[in-house]
């Protein structure tokens, strides 16, 4: 996998601490840049064209509440989206904070945190390290991909990767919800 004016990316994967910092750092820059936004501001299309930011922003409440969700918690409790959907922007940022932090935390308590697929925390810490950096990009707030940490581009083309499958879109990024992010000469919707 390549990245714009970077060239092949190193797949070297960084170690578990490494990815934990980054994942808090990222954290606290995608919350920053989503506590500016306004009821107005979240009826702005992503850069994806997958919905408005507000749509961005339920989709991360939603991934990080099922990644730290109990084994036998009702589904439809958690991802209560049209709950977000319609949520006044300060409620949803709330969601959003509350819901990342859970995940900082549970990484931070327990390091053998398994997402539902159960394939362990180290890619659980990289998976949700590909999450943040990708919302921040389809929020369209002037964080792009270029601005993306060097340390996040494994856990992006791990990403990546995991949602290829046999019946994957033909964009190159499969069925990730951040496909339409890396087809390339499309004309995305901006503000």
């Amino acid at each position: 996998m390549t990245a714009p004016e970077r060239g092949t990316i190193d797949r070297d994967e960084p170690d578990a601490g490494a990815l934990h910092r980054q994942v808090r750092l990222s954290t606290h820059r995608l919350l920053g840049a989503t506590m500016r936004l306004g009821d107005v501001e979240l009826l702005h299309p992503a850069a994806s064209g997958l919905g408005t930011r507000r749509h961005v922003i339920a989709r991360l409440v939603r991934h990080a509440r099922r990644i730290t969700a109990s084994p036998g918690e009702d589904a439809a409790q958690r991802l209560a989206s049209d709950s977000l959907l319609r949520a006044p922007a300060a409620d949803l940022v709330d969601a959003l904070a509350t819901s990342l932090t859970t995940v900082v935390r549970r990484l931070d308590d327990q390091p053998q945190a398994r997402m539902p697929e159960e394939e362990g925390d180290d890619l659980c810490a990289r998976d949700h390290l590909a999450w943040l950096e990708l919302t921040h990009v389809d929020l369209a707030v002037g964080f792009e991909m270029h601005d993306i940490p060097e340390v996040a581009l494994p856990a992006i083309a791990a990403h990546l990767e995991r949602w290829r499958g046999p019946d994957a879109s033909p964009t190159g990024a499969g069925n990730s919800p951040f496909a339409l992010l890396f087809v390339e000469g499309q004309e995305r919707r901006r503000r």
